[in-house]
């Protein structure tokens, strides 16, 4: 009884089920790219603070924000090859 249960679970098809991984991809890669485009705004909104306002503690906000944007392309980019490939 076990070995039949067994072999009907491990025995499952995933060749049906190709579509519908394809669109479950897709939706994580477009929230991926949403992810590294805030990083940008955030810059250029950093930056028209910056022009427009002389604070103290600009420069590192500055530095905070480009590594926020590397490491949004970092996780972005290997998301997506991950996403890809799996």
């Amino acid at each position: 009884m076990e070995n039949s249960i067994l072999d009907k679970v491990l025995g499952f098809d995933f060749g049906q089920m190709g579509s519908l991984v394809i669109l479950l991809k897709i939706p994580l890669i477009i929230i991926l790219a949403v992810c590294i485009f805030y990083s940008f705004m955030l810059i250029l909104k950093i930056r028209i603070l910056h022009d427009t306002i002389d604070l103290e503690g600009s420069d590192k906000a500055k530095v905070l924000v480009y590594v926020n944007l590397v490491v949004s392309l970092v996780v972005g980019i290997l998301g997506v090859i991950i996403i890809v490939l799996g």
